[in-house]
């Protein structure tokens, strides 16, 4: 069985308080378990003194699906030395030139043009762009609604937790970066259903699913090709994830 047991809760809290820490947050655990491997490789291969010196210590967080979690999780950092904060996902695709796996870094971020050449040049010709990404308060799920947010926002691609990280760097007014894979493309719906499936913290109940499924058989090949294009999309976010830590961003590039 995988431990699970988010990387920070692993540090007392005079270690949060005396360190300074980079902050990665995932929405759901798919996306914590593919960004906890990235960490606990870089830490195990990399030699402390060829670290970054921006930062002490790696934290990972889970805040939910939608920021539900937030409340309980940014306040353990409040009087930490947060060296800066990694909003780190997927997201689903707005602009019609996006494919399943393409990453993009949000415009607002700390040092995001530069960051996007490091990655473009170690990422082995995977697609990485740069441009908004809009934080929505409910799934974005067909063809049609994508269109028109992206008429209407011009951003790129659209998640749900965003917003609400950027706001805690804003107060504390340090280096902000938001990532994310895309999973579904503009042309493909995602059934508001799915979302029935999975709890706050993106676990699958494996019973909602089964009768969901079961009273809705239309719905198993979307579940099927979502299931696929997460997959790829996760993989995807792992490596551009190394990438940024091997950059030593946020001033590092």
């Amino acid at each position: 069985m995988r431990d699970l047991t988010p990387i920070r809760l692993r540090m007392d809290t005079q270690t949060i308080c005396d360190a300074k820490v980079l902050l990665i947050l995932t929405a759901i655990k798919t996306e914590y378990v593919a960004v906890k491997q990235v960490i606990d490789r870089w830490m195990a291969d990399t030699p402390s003194a060829v670290r970054t010196d921006q930062y002490d210590q790696v934290a990972v967080e889970i805040i939910g699906i939608r920021a539900k979690r937030i409340r309980e999780v940014l306040p353990v950092y409040s009087h930490s030395r947060v060296a800066g904060v990694i909003m780190a996902g997927l997201a689903g695709a707005l602009s019609p030139e996006l494919d399943t796996g393409d990453v993009i870094i949000d415009s607002s971020s700390t040092n995001a043009s530069s960051l996007a050449q490091f990655m473009d040049n170690m990422s082995g010709r995977k697609r990485v762009f740069v441009g908004p990404i809009h934080t929505s308060r409910h799934i974005v799920s067909s063809p049609a609604e994508k269109k028109k947010l992206y008429a209407e926002s011009q951003a790129l691609a659209v998640e749900m937790e965003n917003s609400y990280a950027y706001e805690f760097a804003l107060k504390r007014q340090i280096p902000w970066l938001a990532i994310r894979a895309i999973s579904d493309t503009a042309f493909e719906s995602v059934p508001a259903e799915v979302m029935k499936f999975v709890d706050s913290a993106g676990n699958v109940k494996p019973w909602d699913l089964t009768r969901g499924l079961a009273r809705h058989p239309g719905l198993i090949p979307s579940v099927v090709r979502l299931g696929k294009h997460t997959q790829v999309a996760t993989k995807n976010l792992s490596d551009a994830l190394a990438a940024i830590i091997r950059s030593g961003w946020p001033s590092n590039i």
